[in-house]
C-alpha cells in the first residue's frame, strides 16, 4: 500500500465515521429545526453522500491502477490524490447548503481536508485549499447573506481555516524536518562505527602482521653478513607475513564493498563471503539460505554487516572451528540463526566490546530483535528476527 492510499484511507475513515454522526444528529428535534428541506430530501442527500464516499473509498484503492494507466495520457494527474480534495469540498458545500446555511454545524467538515492537505502537502497548497473552503463556505451561506451577524460568521470561519490550515502545515513541515535531521544524524553515527570498526580492523589484522614483517626484515639486515641461512628463513617468514598482511587488506576491502541489493544477488554476495572466510580462517562454515525477499537495501548491507560481525567474533574470542548459519523464513518474518561450537562466554559479565550492541542496534533498526545464548565451553547462538 502506497503512502497515499494510507493518507487517504484515514480521510475516508473520517468520512464513514461522518456519515454515522449525521445519520444519528438528524434524529434530535433541533437539528431537523434547521434543515431547509422537507426530510425526504435530505435523506436523499444522505444516500448520495455514502454513495460518494463508497465510490471515493473504491478510488483510493484503484489509486496505483489509475497512476499506471494514465502515466502517459493527458490524464495522469488522475494517479495523485492531490484532485480528491476538490470533490470532497463539494459535497461538503452542498451538505452545507441544505442543512442550515449559516447556522449548520457541517462547515466543521472543511477542517478534514485542511488539516489532511496540510499534514501532506506545502503550506501554499494547504492555504489554497483553505481559500476554497471559505468560497464554498461563503457560496453554500450565500442565501443567509441577510441574516444578523452573517459577515461576523463568515469573516471568523475563513480566519481560523486559514489559520488552521498554515499552523498544521508548519507543524508537519517543521516534524519532516526534524526527521531528516536524525536520518543525517544516524547516517553519521553509522558511518562513524564503520571507521572505528575498519581502524580495529587494520589495528588488529594488517597492523600487526606489518609490524611483525617489519621485525622480520630488521632481523634479515643483521644475518645477512653472520648467518645467511638462518637469514633465508627469516626471508621466508617476513614473506609469509607480507602475504597474511596482504590477505587481510584484500578481506578489508572485500567487506566495504556495496552489498548486492536484489535478493538473488544478496545470498550470492552472502554465499562469496561465508567461502572467503572459511578458506581464510580455516573455519568449516555451513550456510543453509533460502530465497528470502530482501525488502530494502540497507536491510541488506545490515544483514551482511551482521553476519559478517558474528562470523569474526565466532573465530577471534569463541576460537570456534565450526559455524552454523541460518537464515529462513517463517511467515511474515525473516529468522537467522549463527550458531559456533567456540569456548563462549557469560553475556550478562560481557560488555558490548565485542560488537554485540552495534549488532542489536542494526536490527531494532528495522523493528526486530535479537538474543545472544552462550555460555562458557558451551559455544553462543545468535538468534535474529526481522519483520519482511
Amino acid at each position: 500500500m502506497t503512502e497515499q492510499q494510507r493518507r487517504q484511507l484515514v480521510i475516508v475513515a473520517c468520512w464513514w465515521a461522518g456519515i454515522l454522526f449525521a445519520l444519528l444528529w438528524f434524529q434530535f428535534p433541533y437539528v431537523r429545526g434547521l434543515f431547509q428541506q422537507p426530510p425526504p430530501f435530505i435523506y436523499s442527500l444522505y444516500a448520495i453522500a455514502v454513495v460518494y464516499v463508497a465510490l471515493r473509498t473504491a478510488i483510493v484503492f484503484a489509486l496505483p491502477i489509475i497512476a499506471t494507466r494514465t502515466q502517459h495520457t493527458a490524464f495522469n494527474w488522475l494517479g495523485s490524490d492531490h484532485w480528491l480534495v476538490l470533490p470532497d469540498m463539494l459535497l461538503l458545500t452542498l451538505g452545507v447548503h441544505f442543512t442550515g446555511g449559516i447556522q449548520s454545524d457541517l462547515y466543521l467538515a472543511f477542517f478534514v481536508p485542511i488539516v489532511a492537505c496540510g499534514l501532506a502537502y506545502r503550506v501554499r497548497f494547504t492555504l489554497l485549499i483553505a481559500f476554497a473552503a471559505a468560497v464554498l463556505h461563503l457560496i453554500a451561506t450565500w442565501h443567509d447573506r441577510f441574516e444578523p451577524h452573517y459577515w461576523e460568521y463568515v469573516a471568523t470561519r475563513t480566519f481560523f481555516f486559514a489559520i488552521i490550515g498554515w499552523l498544521v502545515s508548519f507543524i508537519a513541515r517543521s516534524e519532516e524536518g526534524r526527521r531528516q535531521r536524525e536520518n543525517v544524524l544516524r547516517q553519521e553515527l553509522a558511518v562513524a562505527e564503520e571507521r572505528a570498526r575498519i581502524a580495529r580492523e587494520l589495528h588488529d589484522s594488517a597492523g600487526n602482521a606489518l609490524v611483525a614483517a617489519i621485525q622480520h626484515a630488521q632481523l634479515c639486515q643483521h644475518l645477512l653478513s653472520q648467518s645467511p641461512e638462518q637469514a633465508r628463513q627469516q626471508l621466508s617468514e617476513h614473506i609469509a607475513a607480507l602475504r597474511y598482511a596482504l590477505d587481510e587488506m584484500r578481506e578489508l576491502v572485500f567487506h566495504l564493498r556495496p552489498v548486492s541489493l536484489s535478493p538473488d544477488e544478496f545470498a550470492n554476495a552472502l554465499r562469496q563471503f561465508v567461502a572467503r572466510f572459511s578458506q581464510r580462517t580455516g573455519v568449516q562454515v555451513n550456510l543453509q539460505l533460502d530465497d528470502l525477499p530482501i525488502p530494502s537495501p540497507a536491510m541488506s548491507i545490515a544483514l551482511m554487516r551482521l553476519v559478517q560481525e558474528a562470523l569474526t567474533n565466532a573465530v577471534k574470542h569463541g576460537k570456534a572451528t565450526v559455524i552454523e548459519v541460518t537464515m529462513k523464513r517463517e511467515g511474515r518474518n525473516l529468522v537467522g540463526i549463527i550458531r559456533d561450537n567456540g569456548v563462549g562466554f557469560e553475556p550478562e559479565r560481557t560488555s558490548a566490546g565485542l560488537g554485540l550492541q552495534t549488532m542489536q542496534e542494526r536490527i531494532a533498526a528495522f523493528g526486530g530483535n535479537l538474543k545472544i545464548q552462550s555460555a562458557p565451553q558451551q559455544g553462543t547462538t545468535v538468534e535474529f528476527t526481522l519483520p519482511l
